[in-house]
């Protein structure tokens, strides 16, 4: 097969034709000019730029829950806390049915933090939620198409849209969502049915404006075992998704679609709703299903993207972390698959020099070997 660029080996992946060879992901990785949570991380950047498949997202200004009028009706303000390691980040929605209020500790040394106080504390809030005025933002598609002209042969701009269930589920966490779709699952569905109404709308204007490439959203994690039941999935998720992926496929576009987690039970059904590229496809034991498997199940109809840990990219020996690339390479000769580790570069503030090395040997070997597999 002759040699594709990088652009065109993403877009046959998309498009479900087998590629010249399997593409090369880092996650994060889309241009010399971001910038680096630590000086350690780019080397890692600059070469994942230069030789790996370049996916980087785009989008226009969006608001799941009040759209244009969020810049008046949600307002933040910093509290200091007891420890100067950390603050309270308070965000508060004014709806016309009352106040609703979150509170974020977050860490001002670059460390993960928590939500301590959801927006969305009972049943009823949801209600409140829905009370706020909406009127979608101006499209704006320049961000889109500077992209897509800066990315040239080197990748694909995905262009981002936020998803129904997960909008709704970040607001409540994902306790709240399990009991209170047994309690109160007419609203829950109330407020997804809402939102994906939004999205669709979203959606087309991208489509009128031009748009036809990749769109591309995360989330549906959040309603897969064991947090909720495949039944769950097939509502929050499924029935709501769908018709906006069918919408995209209609104009001409492809979806990519990140979630984590045990795929055995819903990989099937991501592929019947027509999901092009699914991310990050885990090996076990974080996931519960082998690449090959993966592939024997969706059968040609949906690309895969994964399937090495960014655990084993911080902790694994060179020849054990090599073993890895080339097994997962080797499930994905001949298919439509991405290698790519489950989440981005610099997830950890701190970088090992083992770590770093560990990235620059993933991106070398990587695309060694998959250069290797050319058809």
């Amino acid at each position: 097969m002759v040699s594709m660029t990088r652009r065109e080996r993403l877009t046959a992946i998309f498009h479900g034709r087998t590629p010249d060879r399997p593409a090369v992901k880092v996650w994060g990785a889309g241009s010399r000019q971001d910038p680096c949570i630590h000086p350690a991380f780019e080397p890692v950047r600059d070469r994942a730029v230069d030789m790996t498949d370049l996916f980087r997202h785009t989008g226009s200004p969006f608001n799941l829950y009040c759209g244009r009028f969020a810049s008046q009706l949600v307002d933040s303000r910093i509290e200091p806390t007891e420890d100067p390691a950390w603050e309270l980040r308070i965000t508060t929605y004014h709806t016309p049915e009352g106040d609703l209020q979150e509170v974020f500790r977050a860490s001002t040394c670059r460390r993960p933090g928590y939500i301590r106080e959801h927006l969305l504390k009972e049943p009823a809030d949801i209600r409140r939620l829905l009370s706020m005025p909406y009127e979608p933002h101006p499209f704006d598609a320049s961000p889109h198409w500077r992209l897509d002209r800066e990315l040239g042969d080197a990748g694909l701009p995905v262009f981002s849209l936020d998803h129904a269930m997960y909008g709704l589920q970040r607001l409540m966490g994902s306790e709240s969502l399990a009991l209170w779709s047994l309690e109160a699952e007419d609203l829950l569905l109330e407020a997804m049915e809402l939102f994906s109404h939004r999205l669709q709308a979203h959606a087309q204007a991208a489509i009128d404006a031009g748009i036809r490439g990749v769109f591309g959203w995360v989330g549906p994690e959040l309603c897969i075992p064991p947090l909720m039941p495949p039944s769950a999935f097939e509502r929050y998720v499924f029935q709501l998704d769908a018709p906006l992926i069918t919408r995209i496929h209609q104009a001409g576009g492809r979806v990519w679609v990140h979630a984590h987690g045990r795929m055995r039970a819903v990989l099937q059904r991501f592929a019947d709703m027509g999901i092009d590229v699914l991310n990050p496809i885990e090996p076990p034991p974080m996931g519960d299903i082998s690449l090959a498997e993966a592939f024997d199940t969706v059968q040609g109809r949906m690309g895969l993207e994964g399937n090495i840990e960014t655990h084993d990219l911080m902790t694994a020996s060179a020849p054990e972390l090599q073993d890895k690339i080339r097994q997962a390479l080797d499930a994905g000769r001949g298919q439509r698959f991405i290698l790519c580790p489950s989440s981005g570069y610099m997830e950890n503030v701190d970088p090992t020099p083992a770590e770093i090395r560990n990235w620059l040997l993933y991106i070398d070997a990587g695309v060694r070997y998959a250069e290797a597999l050319r058809d």
